[in-house]
């Protein structure tokens, strides 16, 4: 042989064979070298028609045999290729492509999983892409996570369930894959939670992804052999071989349930580690199951959520969580436009507006902005699905929609379905509309557009499944958007749940509504602003406080605040952070507290809490309101001194009840008073408020605090007040915005001038008990307020005829010689009569009963059924009568 190279030259090496084995009913599969394009010396061989070339690979692959044309095959251990085209041999200047000939020593080459474990010695290498020079590499959170698993696992021998948190399209497989090479695990099993998952996944770790491409490992590296479990195993021996031939088992859940329960065994005591994907699945049984045979191995979670579907976190330590908002920043994911309609009709109305609206977008996408943009429709049904379906082919049957989800005889139709979905062409669909998202696994960056027709699922997997882009980015690719119906109640539930899970969405999520409410506007910017010093917002998301709507006011005559001095009043070992917004004067501060409990003397036991402290200064009227989870602890008076100089005084006394102004048909739900001239308080609540109110009346005692029923503005309200600890409230929560807005609302009333009226309570209405019909004469009956208020779906059913609420009119038939009250109930040509009886001797104090029509029941917005008197005695009707009394709901008695 030469020792001189005749030239280099770039040859294109041919894939090697899938080596195929069984197993039971299973099979094990292992790509044994990839196509690929190397560098190569070419030499003149001891071999007569022979050329040795010199690859920039490692053993095996780094030297091989070319026969040249016409040449007769010699014996050698060596691998020997021949050129795909003969007449390029010669041509240095071009990439020749070979084709093998004999595989040599590579026939048998990391064919064991003990070979292929050996040669993952020292082979990884911790590449990271540099988007500036466009070198490539592992992503940021990838090289993070591997540092943290390794970490993780590197102490001790028994080890707590680890949880790494990627988000959707940031590189999550290849992380996994990465780990496999790194940690080099003996024996893997990765649970995957469908079918669809389960073929993408083992085709991942059969090839290892583009761990090659990133430089991360050597294109020559020996893959793993991968069993992939399609079939129940059905023996122990099938599950020993399933062991003995392959590093890498995926599975699901469902498949391994269907095993024998010793081929379960043996298969579980085989595997060293335990991969889990999409591990907010692992609130199943049967997964919780597999995991439970793991304890004392390890197990590695992988998710892009922390929460599971029942809204609980994912069990196990988390040791890696990268942030969405990270990814966004990192360019992982691309703005996410939220449009919101408000639709409060039933069903189909709401599915026709939501429809039209993500239509609408889709055309704009594709027709105007050139995007090769499609739209995925989510619902929680397969019968929603087919209503859905139906809505779409109608308003768009241009867009060819289709329909997919699990069932019975549904395999053929959903792989025709996806397949027209994949076509890019114009036969192509544009429309899916689908239950769960497709599934997971599904990988198609086209889908940019959601319509989400129900709620019921993780909106966050939703929007980062729709939010990702691809690695290299595709110029036809623009930015995602939601469609969803803010008048659906459960729609803004789950936002609410959005930002709690942990996710800076709001650097992702572009509010574009209908009608952009400008009290969310003010909580956009409160948060921003927030963020401006300290370090709260890193710890919780600021969107999802809650604050009740209750403050403590004091005037303040100081130039400045010094809100920080709150921790003058924390105790030693209080942690705490805070929020400020210097520009506005807005502070929030979370303390944290360990206190000795007080049932006994332990010293490992302590009681722990969290208080939360909210305060703004009104600089311009001089005015400081504190809020706190518990005023007494966080002692708040002397908390406002601190914070303003001591330049602020308490608002109390008589003022306070100046919150009931505007406060029309009011009624105290309870009162404490004291008596005159004594040391005596004494509380009222109920129908036993009239005795109290008449004792105020009377000058016997004075009023010191109230909580008081009635309507503000059309609204229903509940306020409350303690003159002596200056302590106002209502019964709702808001968010901060809200919790300002309020304020600045109560300080307007509060801070009047005028003076109080003598006796505040003059115009009260008060309850009385009936034991007998009302002696005045019905005039009008309405819903109850639980019935009035709820936005969600609710229906009146006549027989079997269900009607929607609002279509149903009550009105007064007839009322009887004995008092009681016939009450007509009318909608869609149906009707309904029920009699009203008033008795003492009736257990809820009243009933009632069918007079004529059907039988009559309530269907609430959770779809629980009810007969409707026994929706009545939850939720009474309201009568009224003509001197000016109505009975109440919520004591269940006449006014």
């Amino acid at each position: 042989m030469s020792l001189i190279s005749k030239w280099r030259r770039p040859v294109i090496l041919p894939a090697m064979p899938e080596r195929r084995l069984t197993a039971g009913k299973n099979t094990v599969t292992q790509t044994v070298f990839p196509r690929a394009t190397v560098s190569a010396l070419f030499f003149d061989s001891q071999y007569s028609g022979h050329d040795l070339i010199r690859l920039d690979l490692a053993p095996p692959f780094n030297e091989m045999l070319i026969r040249l044309p016409r040449a007769h095959r010699v014996d050698s251990p060596l691998p020997v290729l021949t050129a795909l085209d003969p007449d390029q041999y010669n041509n240095a200047t071009t990439t020749l492509e070979l084709k093998w000939d004999r595989h040599g020593a590579l026939e048998n080459w990391a064919d064991t999983p003990e070979k292929v474990l050996a040669s993952w010695r020292n082979k990884f290498t911790f590449a990271i892409e540099d988007l500036e020079t466009n070198a490539p590499g592992l992503r940021l959170p990838q090289i993070g996570a591997l540092h943290a698993i390794a970490a993780h696992f590197s102490v001790g021998s028994d080890f707590e369930p680890a949880t790494v948190v990627l988000p959707t399209g940031t590189g999550k497989t290849e992380t996994m894959l990465a780990s496999l090479v790194y940690s080099r695990e003996r024996r893997v099993l990765v649970l995957v939670p469908s079918s669809v998952l389960r073929n993408q996944i083992a085709g991942k770790f059969s090839t290892l992804g583009v761990l090659p491409a990133a430089g991360a490992i050597p294109i020559e590296l020996a893959r793993p052999l991968v069993a992939k479990i399609t079939k129940g195993i059905e023996n122990a021996a099938a599950a020993s071989r399933i062991i003995e031939t392959s590093n890498v088992i995926v599975a699901t859940p469902d498949i391994l349930k269907a095993s024998a329960p010793a081929a379960l065994e043996r298969l579980l005591k085989g595997c060293s580690t335990l991969f889990v994907d999409e591990a907010h699945h692992i609130t199943a049984t049967t997964w919780k199951e597999v995991r439970d045979k793991f304890e004392t191995k390890k197990i590695l979670q992988f998710t892009a959520t922390p929460f599971r579907r029942d809204e609980r976190k994912v069990d196990g330590k988390i040791i890696f969580n990268f942030k969405l908002g990270d990814a966004q920043q990192a360019g992982y994911y691309r703005p996410i436009n939220l449009r919101s309609i408000e639709e409060f009709g039933d069903k189909e109305a709401r599915d026709r507006r939501i429809a039209a609206e993500a239509v609408a977008v889709l055309r704009r996408d594709r027709n105007e902005q050139d995007r090769d943009h499609l739209l995925m429709a989510r619902t929680r049904s397969k019968e929603r699905a087919q209503e859905v379906w139906r809505e779409y082919k109608k308003l768009a049957p241009e867009m060819k929609p289709v329909l997919v989800y699990s069932g019975p005889n549904r395999k053929a139709a959903n792989a025709k379905s996806m397949a027209q979905l994949y076509d890019r062409g114009p036969n192509g669909a544009r429309i899916v509309v689908c239950v769960d998202m497709l599934g997971e696994g599904v990988d198609l960056p086209n889908l940019k557009i959601a319509a989400l027709h129900d709620t019921h699922k993780s909106l966050a997997v939703t929007l980062q499944f729709i939010g990702r882009i691809t690695r290299k980015g595709d110029a036809s690719i623009g930015e995602a958007t939601v469609v969803t119906n803010i008048a659906d109640p459960e729609a803004e539930k789950k936002l609410g749940s959005l930002y709690a899970e942990g996710a800076d969405w709001d650097k992702i999520i572009r509010r574009l509504s209908e009608e952009r409410i400008e009290q969310e506007l003010r909580l956009q910017d409160m948060v921003a602003g927030l963020k401006g010093k300290g370090t709260l917002h890193a710890q919780i998301s600021l969107w999802n406080l809650r604050p009740r709507l209750s403050t403590q006011i004091y005037r303040t005559s100081c130039a400045t605040w010094f809100p920080t001095e709150y921790i003058k009043v924390l105790k030693a070992k209080d942690q705490t952070r805070y929020a400020l917004d210097e520009t506005q004067n807005l502070f929030v501060g979370l303390v944290y507290r360990e206190d000795s409990v007080d049932w006994g003397d332990f010293q490992s036991l302590d009681d722990t809490s969290h208080h939360l402290l909210v305060m703004w200064w009104d600089k311009q009227n001089g005015a400081l309101f504190i809020y706190a989870s518990d005023y007494d602890a966080l002692r708040t008076e002397q908390l406002a001194n601190h914070v303003t100089g001591d330049k602020a005084r308490l608002l109390s006394g008589t003022p306070i009840f100046q919150i009931l102004n505007n406060v029309e048909l009011p009624l105290a739900k309870s009162l404490g008073s004291s008596r005159v001239g004594a040391i005596s308080f004494t509380s009222y609540f109920g129908p036993n408020v009239t005795e109290g109110l008449a004792s105020i009346e009377k000058a016997e005692s004075e009023l010191n605090n109230i909580a008081c029923l009635g309507y503000e503005d059309g609204e229903r309200v509940l306020w409350g007040g303690a003159k002596r600890k200056g302590k106002v409230w209502e019964q709702n929560a808001g968010t901060l915005a809200e919790w300002v807005a309020w304020c600045a609302r109560t300080w307007k009333k509060v801070s009047k001038e005028e003076a109080a009226a003598p006796n505040i309570t003059r115009d009260f209405l008060r309850p009385i008990r009936l034991t007998a019909a009302h002696s005045s004469h019905p005039i009008g009956v309405e819903w109850g307020e639980h019935a009035q208020t709820m936005h969600a779906d609710q229906y009146v059913v006549f027989g079997s005829t269900p009607v929607a609420l609002y279509l149903v009119d009550l009105e007064i038939a007839a009322v009887n010689t004995d008092g009681s009250i016939d009450i007509r109930l009318s909608g869609d040509a149906l009707s309904a009569t029920y009699r009203l009886a008033i008795s003492g001797t009736l257990q809820a104090g009243y009933c009632h009963t069918k007079v004529a029509g059907p039988d009559v029941q309530f269907k609430k917005s959770n779809g629980v059924v009810v007969p409707l008197p026994d929706h009545l005695v939850v939720d009474p009707l309201i009568v009224r009568y003509a001197d000016g009394t109505y009975t109440n709901p919520q004591i269940d008695r006449p006014m």
